[in-house]
């Protein structure tokens, strides 16, 4: 087995992917002040993408608005799920929703297609509606924009909510086991 590890290629460039020159500096140990810095920017990012309370109230306004329109076309439960819930969306970020009703047959994205194009139409509507669409894939969705931020509609879809589940258990596990080995530190 060849071990071409950190050997120049033709091109000027390392396995790694850092040019020769470069490859010392990038593996070089920041030292205290420049650690401070990054940690500072890393901050500031954080600060930037991260929900904030006005982001979070009005996601959460969208979401029952949608909720209340679904409930009113066809008799069902509206859960959310992905980075909504956890609170890990991006600020361009959508809204993923599935809608749960024990009518299979349901087509239930044409009915709630033409509900949510009458909405659109309304003048008094709560909310800025616009580009409703079907999105026929395996899983057909009802996509739409509201107040600018992309809701997608999903019917009896399991697997998102599993994945909620999923995280949300995970999450709990890692606040735990910090909070633990905090208290022996």
């Amino acid at each position: 087995m060849d071990d071409h590890k950190g050997q120049a290629q033709p091109n000027g460039f390392y396995l790694n992917g850092l040019l020769p020159n470069e490859a010392d500096s990038m593996t070089r140990v920041l030292d205290r002040e420049r650690w401070s810095q990054a940690e500072k920017r890393a901050v500031e990012l954080i600060a930037r993408i991260h929900p904030n309370q006005p982001s979070k109230d009005q996601r959460n306004a969208i979401e029952n608005y949608m909720r209340s329109l679904i409930t009113k076309c066809f008799p069902c439960q509206v859960l959310a799920y992905g980075s909504v819930p956890l609170q890990t969306y991006l600020p361009d970020g959508d809204i993923d929703l599935t809608a749960f009703s024990k009518n299979q047959d349901l087509k239930w994205y044409d009915i709630l297609k033409e509900a949510l194009e009458n909405e659109v139409e309304r003048e008094n509507a709560e909310f800025c509606m616009k580009d409703v669409e079907i999105i026929p894939a395996k899983v057909p969705i009802v996509k739409c924009i509201v107040e600018n931020i992309a809701v997608d509609i999903s019917f009896n879809q399991l697997g998102g909510l599993c994945a909620l589940c999923f995280l949300e258990g995970v999450d709990n596990l890692i606040k735990k086991i910090i909070s633990s080995s905090t208290a022996f530190c």
